[in-house]
């Protein structure tokens, strides 16, 4: 999925336009309104200094110097939120065989030998996790295959609700015993 490059906008200056004449406008407004206005009738002598006051007040007056200031800059782009890896659970680390020990095929041993088996049992129950268990048997029940009938649901339930090693040595005396 490609990245999103963050698109840098150049963004003018912005204001209102009709803001930056605001205050020439209403001076402006005001004088001729004085000066049109029939309800006020000024003097001679008012309306030349009326006049004077105009010509006064575009000379100091400067529109430029009034205007509002803008923003040139543009808004910072928010930094896109970083996003979270979903995690799964992992069910733990079932208890490991021998390190030194090798996988040996039990067809090729004799039967009366012992050899550890290694049993692996999903989650199949929504509380249950993963787990192993290493038997101690003799190779002639690994090559019959004579554990899986020995597995039943009340055995499962019993012994994956137990610690590890309490469950492992409680399955292999079901198996002794069964054997």
């Amino acid at each position: 999925m490609p990245r999103r490059e963050n698109n840098k906008v150049d963004i003018k200056p912005s204001w209102i336009a009709d803001s930056r004449n605001f205050f020439t406008h209403v001076i402006t407004d005001t004088l001729e309104s004085l000066r049109k206005n029939s309800m006020i009738e000024l003097s001679h002598p008012e309306k030349i200094a009326l006049s004077q006051l105009e010509t006064q007040w575009m000379q100091h007056y400067m529109p430029s110097k009034h205007m509002p200031e803008s923003n040139p800059c543009p808004l910072p782009v928010p930094k896109p939120k970083p996003r979270r890896p979903t995690v799964k659970p992992r069910a733990k680390a079932a208890s490991r065989a021998k390190p030194d020990a090798q996988s040996v095929d039990p067809h090729t041993l004799d039967d009366h030998v012992n050899i550890v088996y290694r049993i692996c049992i999903p989650p199949l129950r929504p509380h249950w996790q993963c787990r192993s268990f290493d038997l101690s048997i003799p190779a002639h029940v690994c090559k019959e295959n004579l554990i899986e009938q020995l597995i039943t649901w009340q055995l499962l339930d019993r012994i994956m609700e137990l610690p590890q090693e309490e469950a492992t040595a409680m399955f292999q005396k079901h198996v002794k015993k069964l054997l």
